[in-house]
């Protein structure tokens, strides 16, 4: 399956979650159980997992509003202080959005690093990686945003991947390339899924006969 948009990006992570978090936490609980032993620590753990989602349910709905201060707050608590859980990663893309959607573009940079070295599981670190890119884009540096589009291995982004890819070479004024990689997005795309945008842009580019 493709995504062609971050929120399905998005949505498709936190539906992973949603159907597989209870079972990553049980799994890991009991490994470590295993070794270190001790019903205070299962319970801790348990707990912080616990604790840690209510506060990412409550950033969702604050993102939702537009509140944009309380995401800050709220995210940078989430990471700071539940950094051992998936939702810390969850509130730095979303710390990410709002700082790269304000123009703070270091600042969402900085928390995409942080995504890019500690998340798991990985698919995490394939949407920081292409919003990374984006970002590196839009402060004009187009050939720093191909070579992190080149560490992007999952097809399953391979719509969005290769979209954001013409892009850039459209930025480079590679029309010939982004004309490829535009089809290879279309080609990637799942049946049914909006792709008009994506055909503008294929169609501004114009016959390859007639560059």
């Amino acid at each position: 399956m493709s995504y062609e948009t971050e929120a399905q990006q998005v949505e498709a992570i936190k539906r992973w979650w949603k159907e597989n978090g209870k079972m990553v936490v049980a799994g890991v609980v009991l490994a470590l159980a295993g070794v270190i032993g001790g019903r205070l620590w299962l319970d801790r753990v348990e707990t912080r997992a616990q604790a840690a989602s209510m506060e990412y349910q409550q950033l969702l709905g604050e993102l939702s509003a537009g509140n944009r201060e309380a995401v800050i707050q709220r995210g940078s608590y989430l990471v700071d202080n539940y950094a051992s859980t998936p939702y810390a990663s969850l509130a730095a893309l979303a710390l990410a959005k709002v700082r790269a959607e304000a123009g703070e573009y270091p600042a969402a940079r900085s928390r995409l690093e942080w995504v890019l070295e500690r998340a798991e599981p990985f698919q995490y670190r394939t949407v920081a990686r292409l919003r990374l890119a984006r970002i590196h884009l839009a402060e004009g540096n187009a050939q720093l945003a191909l070579n992190t589009l080149a560490e992007v291995t999952d097809r399953a982004f391979e719509a969005v991947l290769e979209e954001l890819r013409g892009d850039v070479y459209v930025a480079m004024g590679n029309r010939a390339a982004a004309r490829t990689a535009y089809r290879k997005a279309l080609e990637a795309s799942a049946p049914g899924s909006d792709t008009r945008v994506l055909q503008m842009k294929l169609d501004d580019l114009g016959d390859a006969d007639a560059s």
